[in-house]
């Protein structure tokens, strides 16, 4: 007795101790949570989301449990004993298994099972809430004539409970045949089944479940085929999915009554006639017939009609698909007409940047008396507006250069890393283009201090009496629970010193992390530094994608294809409060919107949004890429377009131009952060996309400059001393402007010492020189253009024309014969040969 008294006090224990342990976690865990959340605007929606995810997840876990357990009980129920041998020397020993041990290993397979089933499904939430929302956009697709809403809020959920029940099922279905088969209570004879009363009575009712999930597939397959969720389909393949739908989902209904008479009545013959026809039909439906059909290379039902066959329903149906591709990336058709441009050369160039991120950021690397100690660059953007006289400025936003702790001696300890030194990072620094270098300076705003950004990955404590502003956005660590809980999440003691009592705590101040927990439904693009209203603001998109969505084909977007994808949010933190708030994006639609009204208060009107932020949003990065992969799609040639730069690239220029003036007429009314691409075919320039973010939403300008123009060629730099930098076209005066800088940078990677050469053209015009200064002058050396007269001074005329005479004998090596005959044009113009004759010509005799 007492060895069992001892045996039962050491259980006790153990359980006690892992129900403190775990529970204690948990406990930690969701205070941590709510404490958290009374430090964002709107905290309370997030907790509702969060105690909605965690019923959802707990419902399909007992659902899923319930299941395999209650399966496994019922094979059970028909097990009389269990009996295993084993071998004792030459003795074989047959042991019945007790009923207890038999009941708790069939309770534990069923338990393991259900978690299986239920993996993955920690998502299914935000389906769920969006499905119970309802979304309703008031456009309906051309074939099922749905409204498009269902396949972004209810098919989603619908083809998610029926892959889990899919699955359950026909898991369930092998599983127990097995066991059944194991046990002797099912046998096949002559190919048929043979079951007794117990086990074909539990076989077909599984058997009937799974036809009428069969079933189920094919009633939602149409709105799936339509969605694009099997791929794109030919117009045949596409018909015999919507003609076989209907047929298997009659023959999974009698499949269906099939399994349950078979349960009833055993009858294997019908039993087996049915499922073998119903397999049949859908593997002929679904799979042979849409085969073939694609293999055959029909017209695609989402391609636009060929120029040669103007059949109207082909014409009808391109319409439709550009339409709903429009709602799907939130891009409407290009309108054919340049950019607001430059009034002139002069203007475009000092305004356009040459500098890109990285260089910017390397560069101000070197300046360690601006970021301040411990502090390294973290985000480099281009400002809105110039701080001296209209020349492009970038903002550098610092960071705690975390990285250079495990080269720091001797190393911080905890108030360093926590309160001090690495916590924390100066105020941004403005980086202004010059002629060939760039100009630091600290840029001017209220706080001298940054506690959030991309890169600040450890949490901080901050005095409230020294940064008053943090008393809203940091969790005041004033009770020892609050305080113990936070540690314990943390993993750090030193948070429950009674040191720390009335100091708040800064968590979770990386960007990107803070967005995307608030809205995980979101996917966030990197954050962008944006000055605005005296304070550093970091700046990123939310995007809500889909795989599905009728008729429009796929675009692919970092990696993966994707037929819906919208910038539906925009979150905004406050680099030296933290303070958090996201807000519907420009053109947001009724998705985006079915998400704010489910989460109010914590999504915001685009209204709320100040006007110093909202007047310098960037456009969205990935919704452009889409925009330039649409606009290839639509356009009607069939000339091979190729990117002129490889990647888009970001400058400030002119928003709109005033009413009576011109292409380029010159007084812009104010400016804008543009994003652009430009693209060349057959050898000459092709098209420039140009977009920005006005507040009523996305606007894409397409550009089709002079056709016969052809760019300067690609710089290609030195392998050891230079390195070219980004390309950027725009519209100036109605030509299109071209600069790209060759950089000075050692070949060890250190920072660029400043522009080597800027590389200009203006329509026909090229130049090139040491700085902007030199570049400009060279190129408007020759004739007479939109600005005046030309520089025409001698060392200005014999300057243009050793460079011509160097472009045209690089031309020559290169075999490039149509740009050497070009340019030795320009230089016989320009030294007067051909207007007039240096010698008369010798009579024939």
């Amino acid at each position: 007795m007492r060895q069992a008294a001892r045996r039962w006090a050491l259980l006790v224990t153990v359980g006690l101790l892992v129900v403190v342990l775990v529970g204690g976690r948990w406990a930690a865990f969701e205070t941590a949570e709510r404490v958290w959340a009374t430090s964002v605007p709107g905290g309370s929606a997030y907790l509702k989301a969060r105690d909605f995810a965690r019923l959802v997840s707990g419902l399909l876990l007992l659902v899923t449990v319930a299941w395999g357990t209650g399966n496994l009980l019922f094979v059970y129920r028909s097990i009389g004993s269990m009996q295993l041998s084993r071998r004792l020397g030459d003795l074989e020993i047959v042991e019945a298994v007790p009923q207890p041990v038999l009941l708790a290993g069939t309770v534990a397979s069923g338990l393991v099972f259900g978690l299986l089933l239920a993996l993955g499904t920690g998502d299914w939430w935000m389906s769920a809430v969006i499905a119970a929302h309802g979304v309703a956009f008031g456009v309906t697709d051309p074939l099922l004539h749905r409204d498009v809403g269902y396949y972004l809020g209810t098919l989603p959920w619908s083809e998610r409970l029926r892959s889990l029940t899919l699955a359950g099922v026909s898991s369930a279905t092998f599983i127990v045949g097995v066991l059944y088969a194991g046990i002797g209570s099912l046998r096949f004879r002559r190919w048929l089944p043979s079951a007794n009363a117990h086990a074909r009575a539990h076989l077909g009712l599984l058997l009937s479940l799974l036809a009428m999930t069969l079933a189920w597939g094919a009633v939602l397959d149409p709105a799936q085929s339509v969605a694009g969720l099997h791929g794109d389909l030919v117009d045949g393949a596409l018909d015999a999915r919507l003609t076989a739908a209907p047929v298997v989902a009659v023959l999974g209904a009698a499949t269906a009554a099939a399994s349950l008479v078979w349960a009833v009545r055993e009858k294997p013959v019908l039993l087996l006639g049915t499922w073998g026809t119903l397999l049949a039909a859908s593997l002929v439906g679904f799979v042979l017939i849409p085969s073939s059909l694609s293999a055959r290379g029909g017209r695609g039902a989402t391609t636009a009609p060929s120029a040669s066959v103007p059949d109207p329903a082909d014409t009808a149906r391109a319409t439709a698909t550009q339409q709903l591709e429009e709602l799907a990336f939130g891009v409407t058709a290009p309108a054919e007409r340049p950019p607001p441009g430059f009034a002139s050369p002069e203007a475009a160039v000092a305004a356009m940047p040459l500098w890109n991120p990285s260089r910017v950021m390397a560069a101000a690397a070197q300046h360690r008396e601006l970021l301040g100690p411990g502090a390294k660059a973290a985000a480099a953007g281009l400002a809105a507006h110039s701080l001296a006289g209209g020349r492009t400025t970038w903002v550098v936003a610092p960071a705690p250069d975390v990285d250079a702790i495990a080269h720091t001696q001797p190393a911080p300890d905890w108030t360093m890393l926590h309160r001090r030194t690495w916590a924390r990072a100066g105020r941004p620094i403005a980086a202004v283009e010059d002629d060939t270098i760039l100009q630091f300076e600290p840029f001017p705003t209220h706080d001298t201090v940054t506690w959030f950004g991309p890169a600040f990955r450890e949490f901080a404590i901050a005095a409230p009496d020294t940064w008053p502003a943090l008393r809203r956005t940091g969790i005041p660590l004033t009770d020892w629970w609050r305080r113990t809980a936070l540690a314990w999440v943390l993993q750090s003691p030193a948070l429950a010193r009674r040191e720390t009592d009335g100091l708040v705590l800064l968590w979770r101040r990386d960007v990107t992390e803070r967005l995307q927990r608030l809205a995980p439904y979101a996917a966030f693009d990197a954050a962008a530094p944006v000055v605005g209203d005296g304070a550093l603001w970091w700046v990123s998109y939310g995007y809500l994608e889909g795989d599905g969505f009728p008729l429009a084909r796929a675009v692919e977007s970092q990696g993966r294809p994707l037929r819906y994808l919208r910038a539906a949010l925009v979150g905004t933190v406050n680099a030296a409060t933290g303070e958090t708030r996201l807000y519907l994006a420009p053109g947001a639609d009724s998705l985006a919107a079915a998400w704010a009204a489910v989460l109010t208060p914590l999504i915001q009107p685009l209204d709320s949004l100040p006007a110093a932020l909202r007047n310098q949003l960037p456009f969205p990065d990935r919704v452009f890429r889409a925009a330039t992969t649409l606009v290839r799609r639509w356009r009607s040639d069939t000339t091979t377009w190729t990117a002129r730069p490889r990647d888009p690239f970001e400058l400030v220029a002119p928003a709109a131009e005033r009413r009576g003036e011109g292409v380029g007429g010159g007084n812009a009314a104010g400016s804008r952060p543009w994003t652009a691409q430009g693209f060349e075919g057959g050898g000459t320039f092709a098209a420039l996309v140009a977009a920005t973010m006005l507040p009523s939403g996305p606007q894409v300008l397409l550009w089709r400059p002079n056709p016969g123009l052809r760019l300067q060629p690609e710089l290609v730099g030195s392998p050891t001393t230079t390195a070219p930098g980004i390309p950027r076209l725009w519209n100036v005066a109605g030509e299109l402007l071209l600069a790209q800088a060759l950089f000075a940078e050692p070949s060890s990677g250190g920072p660029p010492a400043g522009i080597d050469t800027l590389f200009l053209s203006w329509g026909e015009r090229r130049g090139q020189g040491r700085g902007r200064a030199a570049a400009l002058r060279a190129l408007l050396a020759l004739g007479v253009g939109p600005t005046g007269a030309a520089d025409t001074t001698l060392a200005a005329r014999w300057q243009l024309a050793r460079r011509l005479a160097a472009q045209a004998d690089a031309a020559l090596a290169a075999g490039d014969l149509e740009t050497f005959g070009r340019v030795y044009g320009q230089l016989k113009d320009l030294l007067g040969v051909g207007r007039r004759k240096l010698a008369p010509a010798p009579d024939r005799r």
